[in-house]
């Protein structure tokens, strides 16, 4: 390392920003590199398989309620909080017929032949990975304002590009009208909000030290989390497939 380049590291410590940009960029963390994506953004996923993937992921939204989005708002002051609440309004308030993201969710089952009975179903009977993320969400959103932004933020942080991908696969090798994949064209301009929010949130709740070392560890078990949810439903659907 030169020595200008020493003088301007030790002018510009890292933020909890850059760590976060770090971890995501590890290929073992990105969104787009889960095996069950790449399936379905190269069109290799059996359509039959889709119904099955739909029920078993809508466990996660099935499951989101506000103490899931709110609850490190308690660590949070004034005009902060602003910004979860429009965060959970989006993802589970929103009326009915303004795009709420549960609602959104079913419609892509439904519209892949998933009945009320099946969405029952699954709701009651998650598959331990689907679950497991949103409690992880859950676990770090109730310890500080640090992890709960930096869980989110991880998070969020990769769904426009995932989900922007996941749309057009499935309008191309699917056949899915833009109606049924509302829910991944939505993410796409939701989350671009969401997590400019987040940062800058972090640049005021995640300074130095420990908060750093929570936030971050907060962040990639929030990615570790996502990947294992996908991985579990890829593990249900090969058993049944046999692909």
């Amino acid at each position: 390392m030169t020595a200008a380049a020493t003088v301007q590291t030790l002018d510009q410590p890292k933020t909890i920003a850059d760590y976060i940009h770090e971890d995501i960029k590890r290929p073992e963390h990105r969104y787009l590199g889960t095996t069950l994506v790449r399936l379905i953004t190269s069109g290799r996923l059996p359509k039959e398989a889709l119904k099955d993937f739909a029920l078993m992921r809508w466990s996660f939204q099935a499951h989101a309620e506000p103490k899931m989005m709110l609850s490190h708002a308690a660590y949070m002051r004034g005009e902060d909080v602003h910004h979860l609440l429009e965060n959970t309004y989006d993802e589970i308030m929103r009326p009915e017929d303004e795009g709420e993201h549960p609602g959104l969710w079913v419609r892509f089952a439904k519209n892949l032949g998933a009945t009320d009975e099946e969405l029952d179903e699954a709701a009651r009977n998650p598959i331990a990975e689907v679950i497991g993320f949103s409690r992880t969400l859950t676990y770090y959103c109730r310890r500080s304002a640090a992890e709960g932004l930096a869980s989110w933020y991880a998070d969020e942080a990769q769904l426009p590009e995932s989900h922007g991908a996941t749309a057009l696969a499935l309008r191309k090798f699917y056949g899915l009208n833009d109606e049924t994949i509302e829910y991944f064209l939505e993410h796409v301009r939701a989350d671009i909000e969401h997590s400019d929010a987040s940062l800058n949130l972090l640049g005021i709740y995640v300074s130095a030290g420990m908060e750093i070392a929570q936030a971050r560890r907060a962040s990639a078990a929030t990615l570790w989390a996502w990947r294992e949810m996908h991985e579990g439903i890829l593990r249900v659907l090969r058993h049944k497939y046999d692909f």
